[in-house]
């Protein structure tokens, strides 16, 4: 018994229309009718009854397909899930550019490791960037830095997989500042003295990132500058002296008119992949749980990041 003939069986049996059942099949009637007839004369009796207004199964005809249907069904799907198997599928994945290759490397090919069949596309931009794209995201999931309370985060629409990182923050601080030479920052310190604000992000989220008063209440000076929201923007105004930049610990400004010097008394910041909730897919939810997984079993705990 051929395929041929099982398909052009169940298809006709399902249309009751030999035409239509070609079409579907892409195919000519004629070449539907003789297979019918292959399978016909296999059974030795006939599947369906003719005539020139309608096709009708036989009773031996709707036992047969009764039979056939579930079996040709579960084949069919169990190849589709087969050929999905060996077939290269693509995940694209935004990293933030403060991070160091010795952070993201490792996780990504422990995914590419588990999904051999899914190969990861990757593309770095700021770690503002996310929140400029709106609904019109160009990666399916992007690394990078959030609050490490992410409740406000989720409320803005992203859902956030297992973090990479836990992160205190630091200042990125022109070299010869008074804050500079000191071995931490208390934060209540940095009143006073003007702060970047990534204006480019949406508000909700860069009052997360740059509060607007300290936790005794003390306003900060937020000056909004910061408009692409890029490492080196920041890096660059920091180095003229007359601004700090707010970002994490770990921080490699490699320029020598900046330092960064750690902050005290605020919440600490984590890495994290996170996508817009709706647009997940079990690739993206996998490389969340796998790439969690593979930083947590890590030991690394140096030259985390360059910059926010």
């Amino acid at each position: 018994m051929e395929m041929r003939e099982i398909e052009a069986f169940l298809q006709v049996a399902g249309e009751l229309h030999f035409t239509r059942a070609a079409g579907r099949l892409g195919v000519s009637t004629s070449r539907v009718s003789q297979a019918v007839r292959a399978l016909e004369r296999r059974v030795g009796a006939p599947l369906f009854e003719r005539t020139s207004r309608q096709v009708r199964l036989t009773p031996l005809g709707e036992r047969l397909n009764a039979e056939l249907r579930p079996a040709y069904e579960r084949m069919t799907r169990a190849l589709d899930e087969a050929r999905e198997s060996t077939s290269t599928q693509v995940l694209r994945v935004g990293v933030a550019t403060s991070l160091l290759s010795a952070v993201v490397d490792g996780p990504i090919q422990a995914f590419e490791r588990a999904r051999p069949h899914c190969a990861v596309v990757r593309s770095a931009h700021p770690n503002t960037d996310p929140a400029r794209w709106g609904e019109d995201w160009p990666v399916d999931v992007f690394v990078g830095w959030l609050p490490a309370d992410t409740a406000e985060v989720e409320a803005m629409g992203l859902a956030v997989g297992p973090a990479w990182l836990l992160q205190a923050r630091a200042a990125l601080v022109p070299a010869g500042h008074p804050l500079g030479r000191r071995a931490v920052i208390d934060v209540e310190e940095l009143a006073g003295h003007e702060i970047l604000y990534p204006s480019s992000m949406r508000q909700q989220l860069a009052d997360l990132w740059i509060p607007r008063a300290t936790p005794d209440g003390v306003p900060l000076r937020r000056a909004p500058r910061h408009r692409s929201g890029s490492l080196e923007e920041a890096i660059v105004l920091v180095a003229k002296g007359d601004v700090i930049h707010l970002t994490v610990g770990g921080v490699r400004p490699d320029n020598p008119h900046v330092v960064a010097v750690p902050v005290s008394g605020m919440p600490p910041m984590i890495c994290a992949p996170f996508w817009p909730t709706g647009t997940d897919s079990t690739m993206v939810r996998d490389f969340a749980q796998i790439s969690g997984a593979s930083r947590l079993r890590s030991n690394s705990r140096v030259g985390t990041a360059r910059s926010e």
